[in-house]
């Protein structure tokens, strides 16, 4: 009697990581669309679909889309969107001026407050 071992190397998809039956998906927003909430296409192993992206998302956030994610016999996973927050190339001197005003609104905002405190 012979014993035969298989071993099944997965290659990585160009999109999705594979997380036992979850998959994830890095998605990228602008900062309006993370500030102000938007509605966004994501792609899924079988099609698109529109994704609500909640006002004031950060980046690193996870966004559990439920059962889009590796079907087995038992279960279907989910597909996880973690939103990274991507900046447009360098600012002409209007958008430059839009950035000012918002840095000036949001003056006593201070985004590394909690930075190395425990």
């Amino acid at each position: 009697m012979a014993i035969l071992w298989l071993v099944i190397h997965i290659a990585p998809h160009p999109l999705f990581d594979i997380v036992n039956q979850d998959l994830e998906v890095v998605l990228p927003l602008a900062p309006w669309e993370a500030a102000l909430g938007a509605k966004v296409s994501v792609p899924t192993l079988k099609e698109r679909i529109l994704l609500t992206i909640p006002p004031g998302s950060q980046a690193g956030q996870r966004l559990r889309i439920k059962g889009k994610g590796l079907a087995s016999k038992k279960h279907t996973g989910d597909l996880y969107a973690i939103i990274k927050i991507v900046m447009p190339p360098k600012p002409d001197e209007k958008t430059a001026a839009l950035w000012q005003q918002l840095a000036d609104a949001q003056s006593s905002f201070d985004p590394r407050q909690q930075w190395g405190k425990a």
